[in-house]
């Protein structure tokens, strides 16, 4: 069935020339010989949006977003250098996720004497929230926004190997300190932040196995029998679980994997909500489920 399924989903993408279409023909080996044309379009229109202060729209999570888009495309270096430094600069500012200490927060070890390396998207007084991802999952609580804003800057710069970067790494290993919390699954933090975290910690390198392999368990304790997860959106669990090379997590994508056929659409598709991305999330999952990978190595794009 999965065969039949990605047949449908190499149907959907044919011919389509945006970054999906593009990356999804790359990842089924049935790249068009007009690829090469849509990259360089893409590329340039990416690096179009990019302001003179190396920001996109002065955003966090526009900037990290448009930095995946282009390290997925294999832009050069000189086009994606002014987005790192600017992200680079958003770390330790007023407004991260991990500033400030009340007893609760201390207590779940979720404030600053745990957790180190943020990005703010914006200042304590200014409002980060509603934002949605590109797979479609939206996050309206503010401070669940500057969480998994600063999740996925830091996606951004993991997949542009810039791991040895102090902040980097310090925001990566932050991640230890909330392994017990997501074990709770929900009591405290959302385990939807557990996916954004997963998603980052993914894209670096296997100096961090040690905090992935842990949460790829947590995951597998918590699935439910139909595959999805309670409290969590579908898609954006995929997404993470997908991106992490270990062989750990084919079983779970093994059991999610009905319920992701049960809702492919006639034309390969799975709905109309970021239509195109969770198409890609859907390819990705079933070339694993298959056997077979999706993209580069983490840390290195795809």
């Amino acid at each position: 069935m999965t065969d039949a399924s990605l047949d449908e989903l190499s149907r959907y993408f044919a011919g389509r020339p945006n970054r999906a279409g593009v990356v999804a023909r790359a990842w089924l080996d049935r790249r068009s010989r007009d690829d090469d044309r849509h990259r360089d379009h893409l590329i340039t229109a990416a690096a179009a949006s990019i302001g003179t202060d190396g920001s996109v729209r002065n955003s966090l999570l526009a900037t990290a977003v448009t930095l995946i888009e282009l390290d997925r495309l294999e832009a050069p270096a000189p086009v994606r250098d002014p987005l790192i430094r600017w992200l680079l600069g958003r770390q330790f500012r007023p407004g991260a996720f991990s500033e400030g200490c009340t007893a609760a927060r201390h207590q779940h070890r979720v404030c600053e004497h745990f957790l180190s390396g943020f990005f703010s998207p914006a200042s304590p007084a200014q409002r980060a929230a509603p934002i949605t991802l590109p797979n479609g999952k939206e996050f309206r609580v503010e401070s669940q926004v500057r969480f998994v804003s600063s999740c996925v800057a830091l996606d951004a710069l993991a997949r542009s190997g810039r791991t040895h970067e102090p902040g980097v790494e310090r925001h990566l290993d932050s991640f230890a300190a909330l392994l017990d919390e997501w074990s709770a699954w929900g009591e405290f933090l959302p385990p939807d932040l557990a996916c954004s975290a997963l998603t980052a910690l993914a894209s670096a390198d296997d100096r961090w196995g040690p905090i992935i392999d842990p949460l790829v368990g947590i995951f597998g304790q918590h699935q439910q029998s139909d595959g999805t997860w309670r409290d969590t959106d579908f898609f954006h669990a995929l997404d993470a679980l997908g991106r992490v090379r270990s062989d750990a997590v084919v079983p779970l994508l093994e059991r999610a994997a009905p319920t992701l056929l049960r809702r492919q659409r006639d034309d390969g598709s799975f709905g109309s909500v970021a239509a195109d991305e969770r198409a890609l999330i859907g390819l990705r999952v079933l070339l694993r489920v298959n056997g077979r990978s999706a993209g580069r190595p983490a840390g290195t794009g795809g």
